[in-house]
């Protein structure tokens, strides 16, 4: 566990939040590259951690999916403390609930990271519905329950992060446009 006050990213962190379909990952790398800073995703953090995460499960009780379980906590602070994210990273998928809201915020309150930088790229629900969905009534289910995740998170985002500024980009248009207004929003809250 990183000491209370001991910093281990001292650059911006930028958490990219949106609906399944958003485009968040497309717009992650590349502010990670325009940043010049690593990607931080919650598949990561579960394909590096399978086994554990594996090992702590119930028999016989599903349910719980990887990215949303309490335990990408650990494994995030386990991350942290590799030394290689010191000048920033991208969040994507990660914070995914409250549980991993919360501890973000006790790291920030720590003094272990920073405040991030939250973009939230605003996509339809019947865009997203079209991006994702199929004609496939397993895969419309799915999308929908994605979708009510999503929402339900995302309504509670503003009390995780209490004056976070969560800023708005149209995640409709084409990803270079996207790209572009990220880099502008960036630019001006990092004053580069």
């Amino acid at each position: 566990m990183a000491g209370a006050g001991e910093q281990l990213v001292s650059g911006p962190i930028v958490v990219f939040m949106g609906a399944p379909g958003s485009g968040k990952s497309t717009q992650a790398a590349a502010t990670a590259k325009e940043l010049n800073v690593p990607i931080v995703s919650s598949a990561d953090l579960v394909k590096e951690n399978a086994a554990e995460l594996k090992k702590a499960q119930t028999p016989g009780i599903t349910g719980i999916e990887p990215e949303t379980d309490p335990l990408l906590n650990k494994f995030f602070e386990a991350r942290l403390q590799r030394g290689d994210l010191s000048k920033g990273m991208i969040l994507d998928g990660y914070p995914n609930t409250k549980d991993h809201a919360d501890f973000v915020r006790k790291l920030i309150a720590e003094g272990v990271i920073p405040r991030p930088i939250i973009i939230n790229l605003t996509v339809p629900d019947d865009v997203v519905r079209k991006r994702l969905g199929g004609k496939d009534a397993q895969v419309s289910a799915s999308v929908e329950q994605r979708l009510k995740d999503y929402h339900r998170e995302f309504t509670s985002v503003e009390i995780y992060f209490p004056g976070a500024g969560i800023t708005n980009v149209d995640g409709t248009k084409k990803p270079k446009a996207v790209t572009k207004e990220i880099n502008a929003i960036l630019k001006a809250k990092l004053g580069k």
